[in-house]
């Protein structure tokens, strides 16, 4: 009877860890989807305005665990101090209606050589 009652208790209890890894497992899947969200979301609309259309511009999404807000790195050259102002506006207007806490890290260079690309 004591084997038998230590048998189901190791049961229940390998029961119980693969619920926990499953649940963190779609708690970080959803995370990451969200991430991939915003960052499509943001590249839509550096492609849609006209003014920043053709810059080498490149949101990236990295999502930390549950708890921590997203952070959207923003990187690429652009040729003049108004283009880098211009699409760091557009960058966070975006990204602030698909999520109101993300961090924005802006990694864009003013670089007077680079030329848009049509």
């Amino acid at each position: 009877m004591g084997s038998t009652a230590i048998v189901i208790v190791l049961l229940l209890g390998l029961l119980v860890l693969v619920g926990i890894g499953v649940k963190l497992y779609d708690l970080r899947r959803k995370r990451e989807a969200e991430g991939v969200h915003l960052q499509a979301q943001v590249s839509d609309a550096l492609l849609r305005d006209p003014n920043v259309f053709g810059l080498a511009v490149t949101p990236t999404a990295h999502v930390p665990w549950s708890g921590h807000p997203v952070t959207l790195e923003v990187v690429g050259r652009v040729p003049t101090q108004e283009a880098r102002d211009q699409v760091l506006r557009l960058v966070q207007a975006e990204a602030r209606s698909v999520r109101p806490d993300v961090v924005i890290e802006d990694r864009l260079v003013v670089d007077a050589s680079v030329a848009r690309v049509a």
